[in-house]
């Protein structure tokens, strides 16, 4: 019975070939840099997304300001006014003036939100790219 040289990193009944393992794992480096890409484009989708909410929070707030200034303007015209019917003609513009504002506030918003989706996908989508591309050469 021959007796193999007692290392930590060996395995008994020679049951782990180290050729057979490299033979699955041909380009260990390619594995190593395609780790590192996902760990780049993740932190760079989420710095886009972190990006994205503080902007949206600041058309939000600015949004916010516009309405509550176009509310107040209408509170003390409301407070001015002479006859019921001027009452009502300044009620009916501030709630045309609202629902436009209203509607220009969420169709800012929802462009924000949709190039904020793009900005955060896309290196994401570059990196499944790339790995779709090595797999393919594998």
């Amino acid at each position: 019975m021959t007796s193999a040289t007692a290392s930590p990193f060996s395995f008994p009944f020679n049951a782990f070939n180290a050729d057979a393992f490299s033979g699955f794992f041909p380009e260990s480096d390619s594995m190593s840099a395609l780790a590192r890409g996902a760990m780049e484009a993740s932190t760079a989708s989420t710095r886009a997304s972190v990006k994205g909410m503080q902007d949206a929070g600041q058309t939000m707030m600015a949004h916010f300001k516009e309405q509550m200034s176009l509310s107040v303007e209408t509170g003390k015209k409301l407070a001015e006014a002479g006859s019921i019917e001027d009452a009502m003609t300044i009620q009916t513009r501030f709630v045309k003036s609202a629902f436009e504002n209203n509607l220009k506030g969420f169709s800012e918003l929802s462009e924000l939100y949709a190039d904020t989706m793009r900005e955060a996908f896309s290196p994401i989508a570059r990196q499944a790219k790339k790995a779709a591309k090595s797999a393919k050469v594998a």
